[in-house]
């Protein structure tokens, strides 16, 4: 568990995990809990579609070519120069990630609700994690990851094993996790999961 004190008497859940292992259910479960979810995913595109200052640096780095003609970032042709190729991840996230912090350090401050919970694929390798109080993650089978990009999100089978392979062992990330949420079986068993979680954080103070 994260010792820090909760970001203004809030408590910050930092929800990771694997592709395919749930998370999204879990971001729903506790946004009907009034929390404020935050989807770190969703704001490093608005970086890339709007900060201008984090495309001028990802073009000065990478090269023109990853830039629209409106200044955009092209997701497509960054995934191709970056994807696999662990000095060029590293020199992207130098640039995206401290932004990202905050964004979302800024959308907890302003926020109302007591409980947050931010998903973020890399939670851990960052300092994001720093703003949390604990770090809860979703973990499956690969099989069941398998399923679940094939019939859900329609990738062929190849492309689906490319993308589960080329992420980091979910092993590091259950390490490090005060709450393991293991979405294998029903919807029904990942509720009575994250409920126990949730009753128990709720009644930490």
């Amino acid at each position: 568990m994260n010792e820090q004190p909760a970001v203004e008497n809030k408590i910050v859940i930092g929800l990771t995990g694997n592709i395919a292992t749930g998370k999204s259910a879990v971001m729903r479960l506790a946004a009907d809990r009034g929390a404020l979810t935050i989807d770190a995913d969703k704001i490093v595109h608005d970086i890339l579609n709007g900060d201008v200052g984090a495309q001028e640096a990802i073009a000065a780095a990478f090269g023109e070519r990853v830039r629209l003609q409106d200044g955009r970032i092209n997701r497509a042709a960054l995934g191709d120069i970056v994807f696999n190729k662990a000095e060029a991840l590293a020199k992207l996230e130098q640039i995206v990630h401290p932004r990202v912090g905050l964004r979302i350090a800024d959308l907890i401050q302003e926020s109302t609700a007591p409980v947050v919970m931010i998903e973020a694929i890399k939670l851990l390798e960052g300092q994001l994690w720093m703003l949390c109080r604990e770090i809860w993650v979703t973990a499956c089978s690969y099989e069941r990851q398998l399923q679940r990009l094939e019939v859900c999100r329609g990738m062929a089978k190849a492309a689906a094993e490319a993308r589960i392979k080329a992420q980091s062992p979910a092993e590091e990330k259950i390490t490090r996790a005060d709450v393991v949420i293991n979405t294998d079986g029903l919807m029904q068993e990942t509720e009575q999961q994250f409920a126990q979680a949730w009753t128990r954080i709720l009644n930490i103070e």
